[in-house]
């Protein structure tokens, strides 16, 4: 085939032509001029950023017949046969398809002579992640302790999966994405070397599609190429992509954001009408709804994989709209995205998805919020209100019974009585009975306070605490533990200034018992729902009551 590739064709050949790994290029020039190169390297990045290529070039500088300190002359022998792929000294090897443990032991063979022509011997291992544990394992000796005229560069998308001991006997490079303007201005001059006319819009889109990768760039301009020959409108270069109008996707947020669930879904169906797949308009919607959101909260600045002028469009939209209200929508649509992409029907998914964005309503500052809740708390007259008390004196939400409890309590005419002994209420350094004990503990242990109350009957007698509660109930499984038990021990015996003992009993409810304790329940339910600052919260925060449960 006489027709070469662009990828192929403008494959860099020096460090100077790497584009957007300067990084890398100038720290790998000055290990070749200063003769302080290492045995082995791992180069690692993403597709297409240009790996092999920094590879190539420094097996090059280092077979350089000129042995100019600058890099590669590109033009001797030795230079001319690693470009076209004809040096012996210069190996690249798949790892993909040489996997196994034979193919590193023929590399350790094959080392132990000295290159053929050049100065050095170098394999390049490309996909490196392919290889087998027995086959890094059977490298790790070799890759530490080469002979002197041997040079490693292994290269990897997959970083992660190379093994630490092979990663610690190398030096490792870390290669970036190429920004969307470093790959439009390579497109723009190697378009205008091959007299391509392309618009500067389509250039800016070719450098989006891509990602990040110089050698998509090019492969999707061969692509227009082949299709539309070297005049190329940005109408069919969005037809061939695949890709959606920067119009249409505007038109779709400017719906989605103002709550236009109709005009939304037109802008979908016209542009499925011009070829592009529900999972991509999801997609550009998304990703577009993300510059949005960067814009309005970062600056300008933060977003460099668009242009000028769609910035200004996106400000103008942005300036009208809350942050919090764009990333509820970002939120929301990155889950429907996803599905979208796993749907059998993602035309109806996105359909779904957009009804559901355009749903999304204005968010409030937590300022006026807290404002309108200040202003509710307060009555016409200017002083505050008193929520009502959702906890009356003699009741509590219990789920044993509408008689929580029924206490030997000691009124205040009432002496103690003597019975003889020091741990007897005459005895105490604070008066009171049974009530005034539970309300000195809320003060200590609120909750362990509750769960008395809770009790169908708590007696305090001379040295013992008798608590008497249902069977099942909350109340019971919590002063059955011992560690509750420890505590109420404890505030008894500094309450009443003695020891005393905790007896737990246990009764089964009755039938009408049951009956009456779920009519209490649903009444005090009931009570909670309708309470008043209840209602003023729903409605300051546009909620809903999902569920009410016991204190």
């Amino acid at each position: 085939m006489s027709y070469l590739v662009l990828a192929r064709k403008w494959r860099p050949q020096r460090f100077e032509d790497i584009i957007g790994q300067e990084h890398i290029t100038q720290t790998l020039k000055n290990a070749v001029s200063t003769g302080k190169t290492a045995h082995a390297f791992i180069f690692s990045g993403p597709r297409g950023v240009g790996k092999t290529s920094p590879a190539r070039a420094i097996s090059k500088a280092l077979n350089c017949e000129k042995g100019s300190r600058a890099g590669p002359c590109s033009e001797c022998v030795s230079c001319r046969e690693i470009t076209e792929g004809k040096s012996l000294d210069v190996m690249e090897i798949d790892a993909a398809s040489h996997t196994g443990v034979n193919d590193v032991r023929e590399i350790i063979e094959n080392i132990k002579y000295l290159p053929t022509s050049g100065k050095n011997k170098i394999y390049i291992i490309d996909e490196a992640h392919m290889l087998s544990q027995s086959a890094f394992n059977a490298l790790l000796k070799t890759l530490e302790e080469p002979p002197p005229h041997v040079l490693f560069i292994l290269a990897t998308t997959e970083v992660h999966k190379i093994p630490v001991t092979i990663l610690s006997r190398c030096q490792r490079y870390d290669f970036r994405r190429v920004s969307v303007e470093k790959i439009k201005d390579t497109l723009r001059d190697i378009s205008s070397r091959e007299q391509i006319k392309l618009e500067d819009e389509t250039l800016f889109l070719i450098a989006q599609e891509a990602d990040g990768s110089i050698r998509d760039a090019l492969s999707l301009t061969d692509q227009l190429i082949a299709t539309y020959g070297n005049e190329i409108s940005h109408a069919e270069a969005l037809s061939v992509l695949g890709a959606l109008e920067l119009s249409l996707i505007k038109s779709a947020v400017k719906s989605v954001i103002g709550g236009d669930p109709k005009e939304a879904v037109s802008v979908l169906h016209e542009a499925l009408g011009k070829g592009v797949s529900p999972r991509r308009f999801a997609e550009d919607l998304l990703r577009e709804i993300r510059s949005l959101l960067l814009l309005k909260t970062c600056g300008r600045e933060v977003l460099s994989d668009i242009s000028d002028e769609e910035k200004d469009d996106l400000e103008k939209i942005a300036s009208a709209q809350n942050a919090r209200k764009l990333e509820m929508i970002f939120k929301i649509l990155l889950e429907e995205a996803e599905s979208v992409q796993r749907s059998l029907y993602p035309q109806m998914a996105v359909e779904m998805a957009i009804i559901k964005l355009t749903s999304v309503g204005d968010f409030a500052p937590i300022d006026d919020i807290l404002e309108r809740i200040e202003k509710l708390s307060k009555p016409s007259g200017g002083r505050p209100r008193r929520a009502p008390d959702m906890d009356e004196s003699n009741e509590t939400y219990s789920s044993s019974g509408s008689e929580h409890m029924r206490k030997s309590q000691k009124t205040p005419d009432e002496k103690p009585r003597d019975s003889g002994g020091k741990n007897t209420n005459q005895a105490l350094n604070k008066s009171g009975g049974t009530e005034e004990f539970i309300a000195y503990l809320k003060s200590k242990k609120p909750v362990l306070a509750k769960r008395l109350q809770q009790a169908s009957k708590v007696d305090i007698d001379d040295d013992t605490c008798a608590i008497t509660c249902q069977s099942g109930s909350p109340e019971l499984e919590y002063l059955k533990k011992n560690e509750s038990k420890k505590a109420l021990a404890n505030y008894l015996e500094e309450y009443f200034s003695g020891q005393y003992g905790i007896r737990i009993e246990e009764i089964e409810p009755s039938a009408k018992e049951n009956k009456d304790i779920r009519q209490d329940n649903r009444e005090k339910m009931e009570r909670i729902q309708n309470n008043r600052a209840v209602k003023d919260a729903v409605e300051v925060f546009g909620g809903r009551i999902v569920s009410t449960k016991p204190k």
